[in-house]
């Protein structure tokens, strides 16, 4: 059987930040909402026994046994007692280390996938593996946008009306952030003062948008700063880095709007190696499919 999904990205609306816990983590309260922006990922299951096998083409660094996705459909057989034969392909279309979430959504889509073909419908077990390979997985196999707490596995659906992105991704080396470094410069900036417990609210409103980790992360990359300024200045009612960054984004009023801050954005970062993406937020999870190969529908 083979299947096709799509892998959304995310974006942090809100990200307030507890201290530390004993077990390293930190308990979060974050609002977020998945986009129309994502990878296209195929699972193959093969009808007998075999390995897992992962390739991104053109991203030959992502493929094999240490993607997300791949180490999502050894878990998978692991709980369930699978072992048929995977094969996993993913077209990315969201930037890697970015703070949009697509690995964990990569690996999300094959457990959605895999869960499907192997008919299994434990929702609580299909998110207590996805848990166990990464903080986020337990989000991207909900229904759409939700207040995250705990380490973002205690999900609550939450609303928000459609929003209207801009995003800038640098793509310089240099600004890439991972997740781990942004929590310890947090943790170092708070100097052992306590943060108030986080908490989440309800019907979401732009003044509301807030990461923890924005300010860690711009003191020691001022770049992002001045990114997050273009888009004020580009009409964004708001804008924030997302999760652990290094992408930051602008709230617009609409599409045409988002667009044509875009196009100007566009104009003013050339030569500076940042992608400007438009994206809106999603309400519903993403579809499923059979994959049918284009000549099914010539030779009928």
């Amino acid at each position: 059987m083979r299947l096709v999904t799509l892998a959304p990205a995310k974006v942090n609306l809100v990200l307030r930040v507890g201290p530390p816990r004993a077990d390293g983590f930190h308990d979060l309260a974050s609002l977020m909402v998945p986009l129309d922006l994502g990878d296209a990922v195929e699972v193959r299951l093969s009808p007998r026994d075999g390995p897992i096998t992962c390739r991104v083409p053109g991203r030959p660094d992502l493929d094999g046994a240490g993607n997300l996705a791949a180490r999502a459909a050894q878990a998978f057989r692991a709980r369930f007692g699978v072992r048929r034969g995977v094969a996993i392909r993913i077209d990315k279309r969201t930037p890697v280390t970015a703070g949009l979430g697509g690995g964990s959504s990569d690996a999300a889509a094959v457990l959605r996938c895999l869960a499907r073909a192997c008919a299994v419908r434990d929702a609580a077990a299909l998110a207590e593996v996805g848990l166990a390979v990464g903080s986020d997985v337990p989000f991207f196999l909900g229904a759409g946008p939700a207040w995250a707490a705990g380490r973002g596995e205690r999900l609550t659906a939450a609303a928000v009306p459609r929003q209207h992105l801009v995003l800038l991704y640098p793509r310089d080396p240099a600004l890439a952030i991972r997740a781990a470094q942004a929590y310890r410069w947090l943790d170092e900036d708070r100097a052992g003062r306590r943060p108030p417990a986080p908490r989440r609210g309800g019907l979401f409103r732009p003044t509301q948008v807030g990461n923890d980790l924005e300010a860690p992360c711009v003191a020691r990359h001022p770049a992002l700063g001045a990114l997050r300024g273009m888009l004020i200045g580009a009409g964004a009612s708001a804008a924030l880095m997302s999760g652990s960054g290094p992408t930051v984004f602008g709230l617009f009023a609409g599409r045409a709007e988002a667009r044509r801050a875009a196009r100007a954005l566009e104009a003013a970062v050339e030569g500076r190696d940042v992608e400007v993406l438009v994206a809106r937020t999603a309400q519903r999870p993403p579809r499923m499919a059979t994959w049918r190969s284009p000549r099914s529908a010539s030779s009928r």
